[in-house]
């Protein structure tokens, strides 16, 4: 049962997995430390990066690479659009947002199905080929979906590790009051953030999209891993949102491989009713004070 082909084949789904859920979970996080926003549009954004990569790679045929980017960056810039018309007037406002911006993702799912229907399309593979490793044979795609996902993340880290950007968000995220004080520009630091978290989702979505189904209802999935992720490590922490990626998508890969998807969901949703109930803030969340 435990071969080393199965195992195998576990880890590179769970690192496939992880990666994505890490990228979705991350622009979940990002905006709620910085503006206290609980984007729960956030589904319908990762709807939005599928159909952004099935025409910029299924219709119009452009290199994986940059029809992913741009993807990502389409998305994006219609994410800014949105966060001027609807997302800044919930800044600093937790429970508001949260009525308002479900109600948004009502509005993009369902202006989805006006303009693409409710049918379920599939996005090209990227390759064909099979990658050798011992006596398991990878998809080679897939490693190719892990390797661009990784690289997301890492610039990602290093954008807020150090850029003087990123340090301005990290102000902002600790006390907007004390940030503000030392000049930082919180208005274009949220536009800045905003962009970061809708781009990082939109390419989440479309790889999540490319290796399951596209439809306007795919976002529900990635909204609630989003969701159970983020509580998972901690709301508001970045690096709480990697762990918990981390933890959840390996998690999932070993059970419903080996004890199916039914005991995979109880198990991970045991796990955080559990976490809520003993350690509330999650596992690198700080404790309100």
């Amino acid at each position: 049962m435990f071969s080393a082909p199965v195992l195998t084949q576990v880890l590179v789904n769970g690192l496939s997995l992880s990666a994505i859920y890490v990228l979705i979970a991350l622009g979940f996080t990002l905006l709620f430390g910085i503006m206290k926003v609980v984007n729960f549009a956030h589904g319908g954004f990762a709807m939005l990066g599928g159909y952004a990569l099935h025409y910029y790679f299924g219709e119009f045929h452009l290199p994986y690479v940059i029809a992913i980017v741009l993807a990502g960056v389409t998305v994006a810039t219609l994410g800014l659009v949105l966060e001027w018309l609807v997302f800044r007037r919930f800044y600093q406002k937790m429970f508001q947002s949260m009525i308002g911006l479900l109600g948004l993702d009502i509005v993009i799912v369902y202006t989805s199905v006006l303009v693409w229907d409710v049918y379920e399309r599939s996005i090209p593979s990227v390759m064909d080929s099979m990658v050798q490793i011992g006596t398991v044979s990878i998809p080679a795609d897939k490693l190719m979906v892990i390797g661009i996902a990784i690289g997301v993340l890492l610039a990602f880290w290093a954008f807020i590790s150090l850029s003087r950007y990123g340090l301005a968000m990290r102000a902002a995220a600790e006390d907007l009051d004390i940030a503000e004080a030392q000049g930082v520009n919180t208005r274009r630091v949220y536009q800045l953030a905003f962009f970061l978290a809708v781009f990082m989702t939109a390419i989440a979505g479309a790889i999540y999209a490319q290796t399951y189904a596209l439809s306007p209802f795919m976002g529900e999935r990635p909204l609630m891993v989003a969701f159970v992720v983020v509580i998972l490590g901690g709301m508001g922490s970045i690096p709480g949102a990697a762990l918990g990626g981390v933890i959840f998508g390996f998690g999932e890969s070993f059970l419903s491989t080996f004890y199916g998807s039914a005991t995979s969901t109880f198990v991970s949703f045991g796990i955080v009713i559990a976490l809520l109930v003993l350690r509330p803030w999650g596992l690198l969340g700080k404790p309100e004070r």
